[in-house]
């Protein structure tokens, strides 16, 4: 799933230039892999994915969420 990769890397880049930070800091490269395996489909499910806090969830998981959701086509 490189097209689902890619387009959570994108979402990613966006928030770091926003907020003028490395892309790690947003999310780490293994907390996005795990999202294109797990593909949650509701924030709580996202809340499950390794490196997704309280406060990222609340703060990027609707963007990312969107972002999932887009590509499966729901």
């Amino acid at each position: 799933e490189m097209d689902l990769f890619e387009k959570l890397r994108a979402c990613r880049k966006d928030f770091a230039d926003e907020l003028g930070v490395p892309p790690y800091m947003i999310f780490h490269d293994s907390t996005l892999q795990e999202m294109c395996v797990q593909k949650p489909a509701t924030l709580e499910e996202m809340g499950e994915i390794s490196g997704v806090g309280d406060k990222k969830l609340e703060r990027y998981g609707p963007a990312f969420l969107h972002a999932l959701l887009e590509h499966s086509g729901a």
